[in-house]
């Protein structure tokens, strides 16, 4: 068996999770058994397998060693709230259980099933919330006067407690996970964090099978687990992303791939996977290893590459970006030159596909929204949102823009080009230059030059013979990333790790 590590499947799918869909496709092409591993509890699990249709495909630790039969059916969910809010001298109201006109039990739901249940008491805290997933207790929290965390437990079928997560008080009332108690098989484990107990779950997985493959898709989910592993099987780490801080493949490392060399030396880490071959090559210098390999994240099907779109329905001055609205993304070149652009050519319009990273608070998405307010564009400059099917957008744009600092691939440049959509992007590492053939399908400009941007869009709406151009050659450009030709180079690192 192979596995695919990531932190876990969302509905708002980012690029790292379809890749790893992709793969599974791969994989299942060429007969070799292979599944998706979360180490992060998601509720969402069973809309996300129907919506990526992976139904049975992904493993998620807490699932592993809980084995819940899961129950899609609402009405189970009445059942529990009638038990909990009977509570001898307590009136229901409201989905809640009263004492002397105060809550001491409230159910909450979520998109229409129930989700937790507080437990209050006399004073309003609470001691303690159940929290459900498809009409099973999944999980319990328990807190402190307050409010802070004390003690997470998970339970099985059976309402026996599987797994208990304990923590203590740390500064800003923000607890702290001191120790981690797995009851499995007979047997207690303890593990002081997170990362020995995902080592552990690896290792059980695994099993004496050296044969299996583990993929890291999200180096700091496992790549810590790697080293404290004990089973013999392969581990290769992918980068996504650049690894060095700027992009350049001479910078700075960034932090969470510098144990990579020594892990390689001491056999903790089998290979390093890159989505280009230039990458690969620059890893395989920095990392000083000949187990580096370039295979593309994702691919175009052959229905995708043939799909006839007839240049006639781009609509001129119709651009788009398709990326998170972040700060490393640089959507403010973009917004810059469309404002230019707009004051000449009043038909242009700027459609921003893509969700805010909510990690800095929005700090980058209020940033770009304020811009645009700012210079009264809101009429031309869109903040669309994440989408899950971006098709008819690339085939009615007259060009898809990247400006990005860097990227480890750029999957929208290729999902542009095989919608025969043209692209204009910064010339970056990695991705841009392997998947556009320049001043054919598209236009590669020097990194971070605002003016060569504003000037190159310019040209595609002053000269409609050039956009044709480029639209007409879009497809055949992504032709390289077709699914036999990415099969064939997962294929051979399959190979590699049968002979050794």
């Amino acid at each position: 068996m192979n596995y695919f590590i990531t932190s876990r499947q969302d509905l708002h799918t980012s690029a790292i999770e379809l890749a790893q869909v992709k793969r599974l496709r791969i994989f299942d092409h060429l007969n070799v058994p292979a599944i998706i591993v979360t180490m992060l509890y998601n509720f969402d699990h069973q809309a996300v397998e129907e919506k990526l249709k992976v139904k049975g495909r992904i493993l998620n630790i807490y699932q592993y060693y809980q084995q819940l039969p899961y129950r899609d059916d609402p009405t189970v969910d009445q059942a529990i709230i009638k038990q909990v809010l009977t509570v001898p001298g307590c009136q229901v109201k409201d989905n809640c259980a009263l004492r002397n006109g105060k809550v001491r039990v409230r159910v909450n739901f979520r998109n229409g099933r129930l989700y937790y249940i507080d437990y209050l008491d006399q004073y309003g805290f609470t001691n303690r919330r159940d929290f459900y997933d498809q009409g099973w207790r999944t999980y319990t929290d328990y807190f402190e006067d307050k409010g802070r965390l004390i003690a997470r437990q998970y339970y099985n079928h059976d309402g026996q407690v599987k797994i208990i997560y304990h923590y203590r008080g740390g500064e800003g009332n923000v607890p702290i996970l001191t120790l981690i108690q797995l009851v499995d098989q007979g047997h207690e484990w303890q593990f002081d964090n997170k990362i020995e107990f995902r080592a552990h779950f690896l290792d059980e997985l695994v099993g004496d099978d050296p044969q299996s493959i583990l993929i890291s898709d999200r180096s700091n989910i496992a790549l810590k687990a790697f080293t404290l592993m004990k089973k013999p099987a392969r581990r290769y780490q992918v980068f996504h992303s650049a690894f060095t801080d700027d992009g350049q493949s001479n910078g700075p490392i960034s932090a969470i791939y510098q144990p990579i060399a020594t892990m390689l030396a001491k056999g903790q880490l089998s290979g390093l996977i890159s989505a280009t071959q230039r990458e690969a090559q620059d890893a395989a210098k920095r990392f000083q290893t000949n187990q580096s390999y370039g295979i593309p994240v994702t691919y175009l099907t052959g229905a995708e590459l043939t799909k006839e779109i007839p240049v006639s329905q781009r609509q001129t001055g119709k651009f788009i970006a398709v990326a998170r609205l972040s700060k490393i993304k640089q959507l403010d070149h973009i917004i810059n030159a469309i404002i230019r652009l707009h004051q000449d050519f009043p038909q242009v319009t700027l459609d921003i596909y893509g969700y805010s990273d909510s990690w800095n608070k929005n700090q980058t998405a209020n940033a770009l929204k304020s811009l645009v307010k700012e210079n009264k564009a809101e009429s031309y400059i869109n903040f669309v949102g994440y989408c899950d099917d971006l098709s008819a957008a690339y085939e009615h744009a007259q060009a898809e823009i990247l400006t990005s600092y860097y990227e480890g691939f750029a999957m929208a440049v290729l999902e542009a080009q095989g919608h025969g959509c043209p692209v204009v992007s910064y010339d970056i590492n990695y991705g841009p230059a392997d998947i556009i053939d320049d001043q054919q399908s598209g236009k590669l400009i020097p990194p971070n030059d605002q003016e060569a941007l504003y000037q190159q869009l310019r040209k595609l709406l002053a000269d409609p013979a050039l956009a044709k151009k480029y639209a007409h050659h879009a497809q055949k450009a992504a032709q390289k990333y077709n699914f036999d030709h990415v099969a064939e180079k997962w294929q051979k690192l399959i190979n590699r790790v049968g002979d050794n």
